[in-house]
């Protein structure tokens, strides 16, 4: 809630807003949103409750109306401090629910205009600006003012090695992944990501895992460590046989998708899909983990009239994605799907592809 101080509020007005944001607060987001359509009829002015309704409309996906909310607020002239703090959650909703990155660095812009030291703005931004555009520069110089501010915040410090490592500026990746990791020394997605430059760069004194140290985190399968590299029980699989008999739908075939939402199946019918955080995505993935464009999932038909799914990482054009594909513990750029293959995105975003003898299995 914003500290507004005195609500000018009363009645039933407040009775309901009141209501809303208990409702908020056990994330009963719909119910929410109805008790501040109430204060909206008597009172249309009243900023702060179309800031809260842009906040639960958020959580219940609806962005475009969340957006509409903050919009609405914002023309009715908050506060300052008030005003940073709509700004940066329409930027927010804009990138993370849109994937509008232009549209949301603006917001953030607003933000900054008014309050240059605000941290999450300008990591935030940075993330726009490096993940959603693909400006690793830019992001870099966000990436600092961050540190600027904080020189603690080892995401910076991860978020700007990343930076560099799109630059192929190897070394310097690596200096700002020890500086997160000597803040946060168990950031497995720094360590997998150090591991991955140096590689990169020549540097490395073993052959790379095949795991990223990543693996296994947040499910029910953790990796084993063996000599100090990554290992899952099925380490070393055969190179994949994409004309595998084995690999053909004898059901029909859904994934088991695992992410920030939760656990959904999908039912597989289409020629081809499209996977990645992009909200666009035929398969959307809800992770910070999971690349844009992380992977395609393609029917490869046989000349019996069956047909397999194979997956293959990267977009459309053969850009790799940014973690990789695991596929039972194996790292692979292109798979025939079989039963129970279990694929991993990235820390705590997965999917395991299975077959359904009946119409029983839900959609996304």
């Amino acid at each position: 809630m914003l500290d507004t101080g005195q609500l000018q509020l009363s009645g039933d007005a407040l009775l309901w807003f009141r209501q809303g944001l208990a409702a908020a607060a056990t994330e009963a987001y719909v119910l929410a949103v109805a008790h501040y359509d109430r204060v909206i009829d008597v009172r249309p002015d009243f900023y702060e409750v179309w800031y809260e309704r842009g906040l639960a409309l958020e959580k219940c996906g609806s962005y475009v109306d969340a957006i509409a909310s903050f919009d609405r607020a914002l023309s009715l002239r908050p506060k300052s401090d008030a005003s940073v703090q709509i700004w940066f959650c329409r930027g927010n909703a804009l990138q993370y629910g849109l994937g509008s990155y232009t549209e949301a660095i603006e917001s953030y812009d607003r933000v900054l205009q008014s309050k240059p030291d605000h941290e999450e703005t300008w990591q935030n931004r940075g993330n726009a600006l490096l993940y959603g555009l693909s400006h690793p520069t830019e992001a870099i110089a966000s990436y600092d003012r961050v540190l600027h501010i904080n020189p603690a915040s080892y995401l910076a410090w991860r978020n700007r090695g990343n930076a560099l490592v799109a630059l192929q500026r190897y070394q310097e990746a690596i200096a700002s992944y020890d500086r997160a990791l000597t803040i946060k020394p168990d950031d497995d997605v720094s360590w997998q990501a150090r591991q991955l430059a140096s590689d990169r760069s020549g540097l490395s004194q073993r052959p790379p895992t095949t795991n990223p140290a990543w693996y296994g985190i947040g499910f029910n399968e953790p990796p084993t460590v063996i000599d100090g590299d990554v290992h899952s029980r099925d380490s070393f699989l055969p190179e994949p046989d994409l004309d595998n008999s084995d690999a053909r739908p004898q059901g029909r075939p859904f994934l088991v998708i695992e992410d920030d939402r939760g656990q959904r199946d999908l039912i597989l019918e289409l020629d081809q899909y499209q996977l990645g955080r992009d909200p666009k995505s035929d398969i959307c993935l809800h992770s910070q983990f999971a690349s844009r464009h992380h992977a395609i999932i393609t029917k490869i038909f046989q000349g019996d009239g069956s047909y397999t799914y194979q997956i293959t990482d990267g977009d459309l054009d053969g850009k790799a994605s940014t973690n990789g594909l695991l596929i039972n513990g194996q790292k692979y750029r292109t798979w025939a799907l079989k039963p129970e293959d279990v694929i991993v995105f990235g820390p705590r975003v997965r999917a395991t592809y299975r077959l359904s003898a009946s119409d029983e299995t839900g959609t996304a």
